[in-house]
């Protein structure tokens, strides 16, 4: 039995389960057997028609296991980690042995707290050189990951379009927009008792905008909307707000793997990271990429035959774009730029309901 305090083992969990997932479902939970940490991955949690084959999942596995890394890092821990044991209890999806070790100066420890979603329009400026180039750096330190960038204002702004389109389709497709109103927190009291989803402050609504966003939860109205041509015309404020940013950037893997999906979200993770610690803005620009990854995927399973043909318009206009990454597997479209906090962030489960000690 390795001993480890309660305090540091609170401290493990805790930094791990900071890791981002789609719609902040927080799909994890950890067990603790005096030597291992185990990952235990929760499917109902994660349902969601975005989450083909449970790739946003992985993603988000990488996350989970860079910030452990980090966190034991800083308090004298060193981490052996399989993923996707054969040999273990059902839903475990990592496991980590954790011993002794000089603590080691992990700079990135700061930034697990800090490390956060901002939607807030970002300053046009670029990026300062130094930063781009360590950012740059983190996309091709592993191999079979690749980092690309778009940064002059056209591209940009024909790329905002391209992942624009997501907003249409959510709000045209039942299973995605019920997935999006499952995880919206609308009060205080309700973000106290859940612990988990998406503060809708944390979108950076106007006024009117939230007020038509809670009056859309009903789906038939959304039906009403939609048929009025109002979904025609969401896609535009996220094609304004995406715009604004110093640069859009495309993390890709080679291969389509779950173990290729854990790799991307480990480097994506270090790469928000970094981007949060030289106070960089961060917001991914999932749902674009996770619709083109059910067309590839499950050839558009659960999309109708007009969402598949706009995905597959979009898929060709996005490759033409990335040239250099075609035939790779896209893992996240994010944009980076600098701008002020956020006006809310996701919060996160707390220790004692996601931890339990054998």
């Amino acid at each position: 039995m390795l001993g480890i305090s309660g305090e540091t083992l609170t401290a493990l969990v805790e930094a791990a389960a900071r890791a981002p997932s789609g719609d902040n479902c927080q799909p994890w939970r950890f067990l603790w057997d005096g030597e291992r940490l185990r990952v235990v991955f929760l499917p109902d949690r994660a349902e969601s028609l975005y989450d083909v084959r449970n790739a946003a999942s992985w993603i988000s596995l990488g996350a989970v296991l860079t910030n452990l890394r980090v966190a034991a890092g800083h308090l004298g821990l060193e981490v052996a980690a399989d993923v996707f044991p054969g040999d273990d209890a059902p839903g475990v999806v990592a496991r980590a042995r954790l011993t002794p070790a000089r603590p080691t100066d992990e700079t990135l420890w700061p930034a697990l707290d800090a490390r956060c979603v901002n939607r807030r329009p970002y300053r046009r400026d670029p990026l300062p050189t130094a930063i781009r180039d360590e950012l740059q750096a983190l996309g091709a330190s592993t191999a079979g990951v690749h980092l690309s960038w778009i940064e002059d204002p056209p591209t940009k702004a024909r790329l905002a379009a391209l992942a624009a389109c997501n907003e249409r389709i959510l709000f045209e497709n039942r299973p995605l927009h019920d997935g999006l109103y499952r995880w919206l927190r609308w009060s205080p009291a309700e973000i106290q008792r859940t612990g988990d989803g998406m503060p809708v402050e944390s979108l950076e609504l106007w006024r009117p905008e939230r007020a038509a966003l809670r009056l859309m939860g009903s789906w038939l109205r959304a039906r009403l909307f939609t048929a009025l041509g109002a979904s025609r015309t969401l896609p535009l404020r996220s094609r304004q707000v995406y715009a604004r940013s110093a640069a859009i950037a495309l993390l890709t893997v080679e291969g389509a793997d779950r173990t290729d999906f854990v790799r991307g979200g480990e480097v994506l993770e270090r790469i928000w990271l970094t981007a949060t610690l030289r106070n960089v803005a961060f917001q991914p620009i999932t749902g674009i990429i996770f619709l083109l990854l059910r067309l590839a995927l499950e050839q558009g399973r659960g999309l109708s035959v007009r969402h598949q043909s706009l995905v597959d318009r979009v898929a060709r206009d996005l490759w033409e774009l990335f040239p250099e990454v075609l035939g790779q597997t896209p893992v996240m479209l994010f944009r980076l730029g600098l701008a002020p906090p956020p006006t809310a962030r996701a919060p996160r489960l707390p220790s004692r309901r996601i931890l339990s000690i054998e």
